[in-house]
């Protein structure tokens, strides 16, 4: 029994000793089975564990693959980084629990490895690697190509997608580089790399775009002419589109000022023969004067500028300039003054009512009034006439208590007290220098009917 006792008290003995010579042995050592960055430094004091570590890392290669196909590599060891893991290790080996070395002797002891703070690499050095690696050329590689609204015949408007090309972006492939090899990876995919689409199919600008061009296939823009309807489709609207170099949606202002003058030619009267039903020689033909109008097509393309910028439909009569435009092609209407040259007669009419007639004086023989159709622009009482007598070869003012000018030549309607007689052959003996005079006492009528204006219609 005392043997035992006595073996058992020889064991413990040395178990003591092996501990505090194991003890004093790990405090300066790790473990035994202990790894760092998958790197054995079982027994090595930090010294050594930072010599072995950073010669296993420094051989450290990655691959450069493009669609998973090798195209070089790079050798840590070539990029000259500098490796900084003594610190990291120094407090490893202090956190180092003083029963580690036991466990290790049969348990596996894996520290925290490598991270992105313990490896400094210059990245213009990773640039110049990767461009002597792969002799990256960007006009060789096809460049990325955004998004953006394209039109055919076939499907009319539509977004062709966004692509991402072959060209490389030499900063992100820097990134992924650094990355791959601070974070202990063997390759690097080099198509992770490519420049991407600055615009893409889901871009918010661009997707505006597009429902803007889908809102113009729903809209159609009416104008109201003369009493006829003239629809802008939505087929004309999209011929007059197109994208500007932004990818703006924009109308050829050219196309919708020529579709105008279309509506010109079609409705409008300004420049024109007309037909009129005279009062005493039936239908005569009707040389163009000041009446007539038409579509303003600088303004009015403005108009239709604006409606399609607001893409809402619309029923509107366009933008006129000129006279007489009263919602019919009959610019001369029911209310109107008739010149007969011939039977040198002057009617009023109102609503289709003749309300007044009288023979007039009009322009002797040399000094003619000029035929026309006519519309009073001003009205005076009193007024004083003021020209150039070719006749008598003198300027003249000659006061009048009415006056009517209805062109843009100085021929009007006005009283003439001087004259001794209306009608007849009277204007060929004492006819005016082109006005239409009227008996004193008749004018203050012709006056009383007469409005901005009003047709003056003049025919011989």
């Amino acid at each position: 029994m005392k043997r035992f006792w006595k073996t058992l008290l020889v064991i413990a003995l040395f178990l003591g000793i092996g501990y505090t010579v194991g003890d004093q042995f790990y405090s300066q050592r790790f473990a035994r089975n202990t790894t760092f960055a998958n790197v054995d430094i079982s027994h090595l004091t930090v010294e050594a564990a930072n010599g072995k570590i950073t010669q296993e890392i420094m051989s450290n290669t990655l691959t450069l693959t493009e669609d998973g196909t090798p195209l070089a590599t790079i050798q840590l060891a070539d990029l000259e980084p500098q490796i900084n893991i003594f610190d990291q290790l120094d407090s490893l080996l202090q956190e180092q629990n003083q029963t580690s070395w036991v466990t290790g002797l049969v348990t596996a002891i894996e520290l925290d490895g490598f991270n992105a703070g313990n490896l400094d690499i210059n990245p213009q050095t990773v640039s110049q690697a990767i461009d002597d690696a792969l002799q990256l050329t960007s006009q060789e590689r096809q460049v990325p190509q955004n998004a953006y609204i394209a039109y055919s015949q076939d499907t009319g408007y539509y977004i062709e997608p966004e692509q991402t090309g072959t060209q490389i972006d030499e900063e992100k492939l820097r990134y992924l580089v650094l990355e791959a090899f601070q974070g202990g990876e063997t390759t690097v995919e080099v198509s992770d790399a490519y420049r991407q689409a600055e615009i893409t199919a889901t871009n918010e600008n661009l997707q505006a775009e597009w429902n803007q061009i889908q809102a113009y296939n729903d809209l159609q823009i009416t104008l109201l002419i003369a009493g006829y309807e003239e629809v802008i489709t939505p087929e004309r609207i999209l011929s007059w589109l197109y994208l500007d170099e932004n990818n703006q949606v924009t109308f050829d202002e050219t196309m919708i000022f020529d579709y105008l003058g279309t509506l010109n030619d079609q409705y409008a009267t300004y420049d024109d023969y007309r037909y009129f039903n005279s009062t005493l020689q039936g239908q005569v033909q009707l040389v163009p004067g000041t009446l007539g109008w038409s579509i303003d097509r600088e303004a009015e393309t403005q108009a239709i500028l604006s409606d399609l910028d607001a893409a809402v439909p619309v029923v509107r009569e366009p933008a006129i300039v000129g006279v007489g435009y009263n919602g019919t092609l009959d610019d001369i209407g029911t209310s109107y003054i008739e010149v007969d040259i011939l039977n040198q007669t002057m009617f009023v009419y109102i609503d289709g009512v003749q309300v007044l007639a009288t023979p007039v004086v009009t322009g002797q023989i040399g000094t003619n009034t000029i035929p026309g159709a006519y519309a009073i622009w001003n009205l005076e009482s009193p007024s004083a006439l003021v020209g150039y007598n070719p006749r008598t070869e003198r300027d003249y003012v000659q006061p009048v208590d009415y006056w009517l000018a209805f062109d843009d030549t100085g021929q009007g309607i006005h009283d003439a007290n001087w004259q001794p007689s209306f009608g007849g052959d009277a204007y060929l003996t004492n006819g005016s220098l082109g006005c239409v005079n009227t008996p004193p006492d008749i004018m203050p009528l012709v006056f009383d009917y007469a409005y901005p204006g009003m047709p003056v219609i003049v025919f011989e």
